[in-house]
């Protein structure tokens, strides 16, 4: 009867050693598969979400840049006394301009008149080039602008701190040319390929040449009409953003 008890006894060790033995190799085959599948699958929705959400912020960037640099031509339109666009302009180049050091392919897009309380007696102009190679913009095309600074209180500076309306006129004035918006579209958006209406009919530049940057004038020069394109790259999605502008002085 002893000898009995200890055969069951050392039969229920053996069981509860067996049941403790863990998972066999193919229990670990399958749980590693399953795991590698739910690893992909998570990482797979983790890529697409940050890649939508970068989409998303380039989009946004876009966007906001557009925004700010068509609201800063705006004001400085409404400065202004008179806006021109002139075929001639290039060739002539009667008021000194003077565009950024290795760009190229330079089209005046607008070039603005100031007002005589304003101090400038050169006028102010905003153009479209691609810029130099070994510059930090990436291109294709970029919107400069050729003009004074402006001061915190809306006046324009003579370049050395001085508000050019507490300086007799005609006072030495230093012009730079900085960079409004980079990443301009190289390629013609679909409003692009149809002339100015006749209410305005002064292009800039002419239909065949307009690419992300071109404007519409009105006949009595006192407003315009601005498109403005963003698309650094062919694959890149293209940002449009455009507006009417009057000016303001007499």
């Amino acid at each position: 009867m002893k000898k009995n008890c200890k055969y069951i006894k050392s039969i229920n060790y053996r069981d509860r050693l067996q049941n403790q033995a863990g998972f066999t190799l193919v229990e670990l085959l399958v749980a590693l598969a399953i795991t590698g599948i739910v690893i992909s699958l998570t990482g797979s929705g983790l890529y697409a979400l940050m890649k939508a959400d970068r989409r998303s912020q380039i989009e946004t960037t876009d966007r906001l840049e557009l925004e700010r640099s068509l609201a800063f031509m705006t004001d400085e339109i409404k400065m202004s006394q008179q806006i021109v666009t002139d075929s001639t302009f290039a060739a002539t180049n009667t008021i000194g301009f003077n565009p950024a050091s290795g760009s190229s392919r330079i089209q005046p897009i607008l070039i603005l008149y100031p007002a005589p309380t304003s101090g400038l007696i050169k006028p102010i102009v905003y153009y479209l080039a691609d810029p130099p190679n070994s510059s930090v913009w990436v291109g294709p095309r970029v919107i400069y602008r050729w003009g004074p600074t402006l001061m915190q209180n809306g006046n324009y500076s003579d370049g050395n701190g001085n508000d050019l309306t507490s300086l007799p006129l005609g006072s030495p004035v230093e012009y730079y040319n900085e960079v409004l918006v980079d990443g301009i579209s190289a390629v013609a958006t679909a409003e692009a390929a149809t002339g100015c209406e006749s209410s305005y009919s002064n292009a800039a530049p002419v239909v065949a040449e307009r690419v992300g940057f071109y404007a519409c004038i009105a006949p009595d020069k006192k407003s315009v009409k601005l498109w403005m394109s963003k698309q650094p790259n062919p694959s890149a999605t293209a940002r449009s953003i455009n507006a009417l502008v009057v000016t303001r002085s007499n």
